[in-house]
């Protein structure tokens, strides 16, 4: 962003910054242009978004103006909005983001509610959520299933660091254990525990040839191990279904995000195994984004 464009000896108000700004973005195919600027000038001058309409005549200071520039540079750089402040919202609860971590989306929520919305929240359950990343599913599941115990796993330490620090942030640390480890690891089973009441996952499924196809923002900034599966987009949700006779007691329950055209394919790869009451669920869009699956009982 060139900064003269803002004119050092200016001085500028929260109602002009918004509309330069808002222009600016939508001159850089920023998508939600003015939503994107307030969210920026929220943050770099301490005001939430009600603010900013109550005090539209502020002056910002110099330093409030640097942060502000230093925002926009990297928003036109196509850096995520969530990355640049460090959070996001998902179900309705508030979540920490870094590039450690994917950005929790609404798709996700279906993965989420499918669970909730067969299960009384009083149940006790212990719930399995591979791959957790920010731990939005886990400290989503406890926060809404009041006496879930629920461990959650991750390969990296640092989305593991930081979903710890989501657990605490939403009151629900003391109900979710941790877990460094690989879902394709000999030992996986051993390691995690076994006899679940439910299994989750929202595992990398983007294809090799999907992934250079994908925006900027995701693409560029997001990590591609989360991403990923280096093959058809289908090799975690494999694995994951070939656990599931180890890691489910009889009854049990396994919900899989999956991706566009995914659904078809993971549902024969639960009933060729040997899951029962194999179904679909959608997301708001239409699109189905979630299988899941119950294991026969002996």
């Amino acid at each position: 962003m060139n900064n003269n464009r803002y004119q050092a000896n200016k001085r500028w108000r929260i109602i002009d910054l918004i509309q330069w700004t808002t222009q600016f973005f939508e001159k850089r195919h920023i998508e939600n242009p003015r939503l994107n600027a307030e969210r920026l000038l929220s943050r770099a001058i301490g005001l939430d978004r009600v603010q900013l309409y109550l005090q539209f005549e502020k002056i910002l200071t110099h330093n409030e103006l640097d942060v502000f520039r230093a925002f926009v540079k990297r928003r036109i750089s196509k850096e995520p909005l969530q990355y640049i402040l460090g959070e996001t919202e998902f179900m309705s609860l508030k979540f920490k983001v870094s590039p450690s971590v994917l950005i929790p989306r609404p798709d996700t929520e279906a993965l989420v509610e499918a669970v909730l919305q067969e299960t009384a929240s009083e149940e006790p359950l212990h719930i399995l959520d591979i791959g957790t990343g920010s731990g939005n599913i886990a400290v989503s599941l406890a926060h809404y299933l009041s006496v879930a115990q629920i461990t959650a796993v991750d390969v990296s330490e640092e989305a593991l660091e930081l979903a710890r620090e989501n657990a605490a942030l939403n009151a629900v640390d003391a109900r979710i254990h941790f877990v460094q480890e690989d879902v394709f690891s000999p030992d996986f089973p051993l390691r995690v525990g076994t006899d679940f009441d439910i299994v989750v996952s929202n595992p990398p499924y983007i294809s090799e040839d999907e992934f250079f196809t994908l925006p900027e923002e995701v693409r560029l900034f997001e990590p591609h191990r989360a991403l990923r599966d280096g093959s058809d987009g289908l090799t975690f949700h494999r694995r994951i279904a070939e656990l599931g006779g180890e890691l489910l007691r009889d009854g049990g329950k396994i919900y899989l995000e999956v991706g566009m055209e995914q659904a078809a394919r993971v549902r024969q790869i639960l009933q060729e195994i040997g899951f029962e009451a194999v179904s679909t669920v959608q997301d708001l869009t239409g699109i189905d984004r979630v299988v899941l699956a119950k294991k026969k009982s002996n």
